[in-house]
C-alpha cells in the first residue's frame, strides 16, 4: 500500500511504499527533481513508474533523479529511469544525481549510463542543488 502525504516545506509530493522506497517529487519551472530513498527492484518498479507518469504530465524540460539515498537498483528500474528521457524535449537525457557506487555500477554494466547524465556531488559540498520554487505536481489532475 502506498502512502501519499505532504511533508515539510520544500517538497512537492512525497510517497512511500511499505517502507521499501520513498519518492519525493519537486517540480520547478522547467525542471522536475525526483528524490529516491530505499531500494528500486521488481517490487517497487511499478510504484516508480506511477510517479514518473505523474511527473511527465508537467512536461519538464529537465528531469533529475537524486539517487544518493538509493541503496539498491535493479536493471529494470535503471532502464525505466534512463528511458524517461524519451519524453524530454530536444533529445534531453535524464540527470542522475549522486548515485551510490552500486547504483552507478548497474548503470555502467548495463550500458544505460550512455543514456543519461551522471552528476556527482559538487566538490566540498554534502548537499545537492535544490531548486527554490515549490509546488505540488499532479494534485489537481
Amino acid at each position: 500500500m502506498a502512502l501519499f502525504r505532504f511533508p515539510r516545506s520544500g517538497v512537492g509530493l512525497m510517497t512511500t511504499l511499505d517502507g521499501q522506497v520513498t519518492i519525493e517529487v519537486e517540480a520547478c519551472p522547467g525542471t522536475t527533481t525526483i528524490v529516491v530513498r530505499g531500494e528500486l527492484d521488481l517490487a517497487t518498479m511499478p510504484f516508480l513508474a506511477a510517479q514518473l507518469a505523474r511527473a511527465a504530465r508537467d512536461e519538464p524540460g529537465r528531469l533529475v533523479f537524486d539517487l544518493s539515498g538509493t541503496h539498491f537498483m535493479d536493471c529494470g528500474s535503471a532502464r525505466l529511469i534512463t528511458t524517461a528521457g524519451q519524453w524530454l524535449p530536444d533529445g534531453g537525457r535524464p540527470v542522475i544525481r549522486r548515485p551510490r557506487p552500486g547504483v552507478r555500477r548497474v548503470l555502467e554494466l548495463t550500458g544505460l549510463d550512455a543514456h543519461c547524465e551522471i552528476e556527482p556531488l559538487a566538490a566540498g559540498s554534502n548537499r545537492p542543488v535544490i531548486c527554490s520554487c515549490h509546488r505540488t505536481i499532479g494534485a489537481d489532475r
